[in-house]
């Protein structure tokens, strides 16, 4: 009878014992295991498959630790949202079911295959249960593929509650039971963050300079490089040391991993910004802009970035881009001038002229864009087109000298002579055609000019000193034609524009184009000089005399010239000598002929 009293004893005990035991036991951590995004869409089906198999893998190991999300009640919520069961989420998908399953810990990944066997990355993403980490595995088929990742989850959930009960006795203080408690952690997974930065968390209790915290928290990182705590506890310790570089970098990796924060993204970028990373902060606003196009403050933050840093081409795109997301600003004059100025720098013709013609056509009445389009044109080879431009910025203001000079210099520039032709009428001594090619080839460089004179009198000495150039360039285009009478009142003009101010003048720009002007000039009027001469000869007797003396200044001023440009071009100098003297030879003749006394 007492037997039977203490049998009924312990039943009832083991019964009132029972709710309490599965009391403890209850697991309050959750995770929702989710098919792998597939590098091939013919994997889809192994890929719900392996996972499939891995969440009841699982549940039937890891019954008192964690909660396994089962599959119809992940049915029930896609359902729900219209989705089938065995969908393949992507990342923002899967945060947004996870949330609507109030669960904190969720997979998502990539399954690949290749001939052998099936490989499977897969990130756990948590909030508090210390699951989160990146690990690989692989298997020859989905059901063998599926047992190795339940098998490390189980193992990744073991590992996760040491890491967890660290966390609990270090905010009771107890560093050695907290350190013990990670080292069980680590030991089932080496690579665990939670188990990492729970050490870390202990080493600053402790009071451990920065190198041990910055360490803890690299180890960190070792099993999921995109979790952000290790990431900003490497930077803020960095900064303590006082590394900015590294603290810099550590902080741009931050932003990286979650660049869908736009605001972290922004205040990341401005401190690369301000600390001169400026290829960092470029990178990490092209990335955070693929998530987020058309951010109009993270666009302008980057290509501030882009700017001063000189990366031209990535400013390039930011400014095309934040173009093409707001339709205001083709009307915005500031704009377009920074995305044209960045796109001179490269430079990319098509992209700059696209912008230049915007400009002119958003800014019809603007010579500077006007002439933008000019040079645009140019840079992009179509030459007529720039002339018109250039001449149409001109004529909004004739007073500008310098973009008449401009508009000569660019006709100058390309008015060539036909020099195959030219040859050919020399070899064949044809006088006509060699007259009649010099004499259209004049009149064009003649056209230049209407723009170019304004230059000649202005009182800023250095446009002058432009416009001799430049003259100086039609000239003997025009000389080297052999239209030598064409070319004299260019360079009698030109020589008079660039006479010596006083003897200490025989140094720099006006001297060399003073040089070269004299042998041009001496060339144009000895080879000119028998028409007039034959006029002078012939001339009535109240005028002959005027000429006359016109005739020997001109001998007298061309002998000069010859002097100071012979050096130009020695034998050619000399043989025009040797005709002025023929010239100067016969004067005096001419002075007593004609009774002359004025000269």
């Amino acid at each position: 009878m007492s037997t039977l009293r203490l049998v009924t004893v312990l039943m009832l005990g083991a019964v009132a014992a029972a709710p309490a035991q599965l009391a403890i036991t209850q697991p309050t951590e959750k995770l929702l295991v989710l098919p792998l995004a597939v590098a091939s869409p013919a994997d889809s089906a192994a890929s719900v498959a392996t996972m499939d198999l891995a969440r009841e893998r699982l549940t039937a190991l890891a019954r008192y630790k964690v909660l396994t999300v089962p599959k119809a009640k992940i049915c029930e919520a896609l359902q729900a949202s219209g989705f089938t069961c065995d969908i393949l989420l992507a990342e923002q998908q899967a945060s947004q079911l996870a949330r609507s399953l109030s669960v904190n810990a969720y997979t998502t990944g990539l399954l690949s295959r290749n001939s052998a066997s099936y490989t499977a990355k897969i990130r756990i993403s948590e909030g508090s249960s210390g699951f989160g980490m990146v690990f690989t595995a692989t298997g020859s088929t989905p059901q063998i593929l599926g047992e190795a990742i339940g098998q490390r989850l189980n193992n990744i959930v073991r590992a996760a509650e040491s890491a967890r009960d660290c966390r609990e006795q270090r905010s009771r203080g107890a560093a050695l039971r907290a350190l013990e408690a990670a080292r069980k952690a680590i030991v089932l997974e080496p690579n665990l963050p939670a188990a990492h930065l729970c050490v870390e968390s202990v080493y600053e209790l402790q009071r451990m300079p920065p190198d041990s915290l910055i360490n803890a928290c690299r180890r960190a990182l070792v099993g999921d490089s995109l979790n952000a705590t290790p990431w900003n506890c490497m930077a803020q310790n960095y900064l303590t040391k006082g590394d900015t570089l590294r603290a810099m970098d550590a902080f741009y990796q931050l932003a990286l991993t979650d660049l869908r924060n736009v605001g972290t993204v922004r205040g990341t970028a401005q401190l690369l910004l301000t600390n001169r990373q400026h290829q960092k902060c470029v990178q990490l606003v092209e990335a955070a802009l693929r998530g987020t196009p058309g951010d109009a403050a993270l666009t302008d933050l980057g290509i501030r970035c882009a700017t001063e840093g000189s990366l031209w081409q990535p400013a390039s795109d930011l400014y095309q881009a934040r173009l093409e997301a707001d339709t205001a600003l083709p009307h915005d004059s500031t704009f377009l001038r920074g995305a044209i100025a960045v796109n001179q720098a490269i430079p990319d013709t098509t992209r700059l002229l696209n912008l230049s013609r915007l400009g002119a056509r958003s800014f019809p009445r603007s010579k500077s864009f006007a002439k933008q389009l000019g040079a645009a044109y140019e840079l992009a080879g179509k030459i007529d087109s720039a002339i018109i431009m250039y001449q149409h910025a001109y004529r909004m203001d004739t007073t500008d000298v310098s973009t008449g000079l401009l508009v000569a210099k660019t006709m100058l520039d390309h008015i060539v002579l036909d020099t195959a032709r030219f040859n050919s009428c020399q070899r064949a001594k044809d006088t006509t055609c060699l007259r009649l090619m010099g004499t259209a080839f004049a009149n064009r460089v003649d056209s230049v000019r209407l723009y170019l004179q304004p230059g000649t009198v202005s009182p800023d000495s250095n446009v002058r000193v432009n416009a001799a150039a430049i003259m100086l360039q039609g000239s003997s285009k025009i000389a080297q034609a052999q239209a030598y009478d064409r070319a004299y009142p260019w360079l009698d003009q030109l020589l008079n524009l660039v006479a010596p101010r006083s003897p200490a003048d025989t140094v720099g720009p006006r001297q060399a184009i003073r040089v070269q002007t004299s042998f041009w000039f001496g060339l144009s009027s000895t080879l000119s000089l028998l028409g007039p001469y034959t006029i002078m000869t012939k001339a009535p007797a109240s005028i002959r005399c005027d000429q006359a003396k016109d005739i020997n200044d001109r001998i007298q001023r061309t002998k000069q010239a010859l002097f100071l440009g012979g050096k130009v071009a020695p034998q050619v100098g000399q043989q025009m000598l040797g005709i002025l003297a023929k010239y100067e030879a016969n004067m005096p003749q001419v002075k007593r002929a004609f009774k002359c006394r004025n000269f």
